[in-house]
C-alpha cells in the first residue's frame, strides 16, 4: 500500500470542509427561520379561518416538513464542523505529544466529509419540498383569482 501523507490530505480537505460547513450553516439557518415563520403564519391563518381550509392544512404540513428537513441538515453540518474541530485537536495533540493518532484522524476526516454529504441530501430534500409548497401556493392563488373573476 503506498504511503499517503495525511498532512497533505488534511490541508487540502479541511479548509473546504470548514468553509462548506460555515456557509451551509448560515444558509440553512436562514431557510430554517423562514420555514418556521411560514408554519407560524399558516397556524395563524388556520386559527382565523372559521371553516377548515385544506389548502392551509397542506401548506402547514409542507412547511413543517421543510423545517424538519432543515433541522436535520443543520444538525449534520454542525456535527461535521465538530468533527473538523476534533480533527484539528487530534493533529495538535499528535504534534505536541508525539502520539500516533493517524487512524483517528482518518476516521474524523471521513466523518467530516460524510456528514456534509448527508447534510446536503437533507438540504436538497428541503429545496424539493419548498418547490412543492410554492407550486401549491401558486395553484391556490390561481383558483382564488378564477373564483373572483367568475363572480
Amino acid at each position: 500500500m503506498p504511503h499517503i501523507d495525511f498532512a497533505s490530505i488534511l490541508s487540502s480537505a479541511l479548509t473546504p470542509i470548514t468553509l462548506i460547513s460555515g456557509v451551509g450553516l448560515l444558509a440553512m439557518s436562514s431557510r430554517y427561520a423562514q420555514a418556521c415563520d411560514r408554519v407560524r403564519e399558516n397556524l395563524r391563518q388556520q386559527g382565523r379561518s372559521p371553516d377548515f381550509d385544506p389548502g392551509i392544512e397542506e401548506r402547514l404540513i409542507l412547511n413543517y416538513h421543510r423545517a424538519e428537513l432543515l433541522r436535520k441538515a443543520i444538525l449534520f453540518v454542525v456535527l461535521s464542523a465538530a468533527s473538523s474541530g476534533l480533527l484539528v485537536l487530534a493533529s495538535t495533540l499528535e504534534g505536541m505529544f508525539g502520539v500516533d493518532l493517524l487512524i483517528a484522524k482518518h476516521v474524523l476526516l471521513l466523518c467530516c466529509v460524510g456528514l456534509i454529504v448527508i447534510s446536503t441530501v437533507f438540504f436538497a430534500l428541503e429545496v424539493t419540498t419548498s418547490l412543492k409548497a410554492l407550486a401549491l401556493r401558486k395553484e391556490q392563488e390561481s383558483a382564488i383569482r378564477r373564483r373572483r373573476f367568475t363572480n
